[in-house]
């Protein structure tokens, strides 16, 4: 039986949510009707590692994205992102990601500034079926075959001062990115099997002790801030949190620091990123032939090159 990997953390790009892009109320002329508006934004991005809070969703390989954000001056906005990610991680799906959200603002966006709302994050067709405890199946005892997809669902919090923006996400859905007992622990296996040849599953062993869960209530913080450098470049600093329920050894703190400028119409953006989970044993991932693994937290210098439209 072959496993993967599960990741635990939310793309940033939530971040897209944040408050300081309020748009300003378009006064009417007198004896007119005050006229609504909204703005919509569209970017395209290719990048050297497509990371999630520190850890890679493209294998530590090139990936892309595409993004579009609609506000209205009410308060009232949507997102959606198409993106790219890796079998390894999200075995059986078509190698893309969506994530779609919808929320509320308001506050000053040069005060104190807030948000509330909801994201889904789905990938198509990718899931895995191993069971409920590999090692008893193994040893010819009862187990149940479990299906599990990486499908999310998030409540949003927002606030934030000025540049310094902050988000709460907490985990709404049965499981977070798929991290379940049959998931995790039977990743634990797999990776025992490739790095020890079968000789030690003791990890394994101590993660299927625990008994089965899943991973709703999971909770995410994030803080970061864009402080701008002179007229074309900003300074990118993000830091966060990743609470995996049930499985507190998966918990993450991931940490990004770049650069971007803005030139010929474009974003190009440098940035360190990583992420240091408090097990790091669960930070590999396997190959999909299963002959090896790759750590996807670990730290790395990270480019990209974004267009707005």
């Amino acid at each position: 039986m072959k496993f993967q990997a599960s990741h635990i953390a939310l793309s940033c790009s939530l971040a897209a949510l944040t408050l300081t892009a309020s748009l300003p109320a378009r006064a009417a002329a007198p004896g007119e009707p005050e006229i609504q508006s909204y703005a919509l934004d569209m970017e395209a991005k290719v990048l050297t590692d497509r990371r999630t809070n520190g850890l890679s969703d493209t294998y530590r390989r090139p990936g892309a994205e595409f993004t579009v954000t609609a506000a209205h001056e009410s308060g009232f906005l949507g997102y959606l992102q198409l993106g790219t990610v890796a079998k390894e991680s999200f075995p059986d799906g078509n190698k893309t990601t969506a994530l779609a959200a919808v929320g509320y603002r308001w506050g000053k966006p040069d005060g104190w500034h807030f948000g509330a709302g909801a994201a889904h994050e789905m990938f198509p067709g990718s899931s895995v079926e191993v069971h409920d405890n590999e090692l008893a199946y193994a040893n010819g005892d009862p187990a149940e075959l479990i299906k599990t997809n990486f499908d999310t669902t998030f409540g949003l919090f927002e606030f934030g001062y000025g540049i310094v923006e902050a988000r709460y996400l907490l985990v709404l859905s049965k499981d977070f990115r798929g991290n379940n007992t049959s998931v995790v622990c039977g990743t634990a296996a797999q990776i025992g099997m490739i790095q020890n040849g079968g000789a030690d599953l003791s990890e394994a062993m101590s993660c299927y002790e625990r008994g089965y869960h899943n991973s709703r209530g999971s909770q995410l913080l994030q803080v970061e801030a864009k402080i701008p450098l002179n007229s074309n470049t900003k300074l990118f600093t993000h830091v966060g949190y990743t609470a995996v329920r049930n499985f507190s050894f998966l918990n993450t703190v991931d940490y990004k620091l770049g650069l971007i400028h803005t030139r010929w119409g474009f974003d190009f953006e440098a940035d360190i990123v990583g992420g240091s989970m408090r097990n790091s044993y669960y930070g590999n991932t396997a190959t999909t032939d299963g002959t090896s693994v790759k750590r996807i937290d670990k730290p790395a210098l990270m480019a990209s090159i974004a267009k707005r439209f």
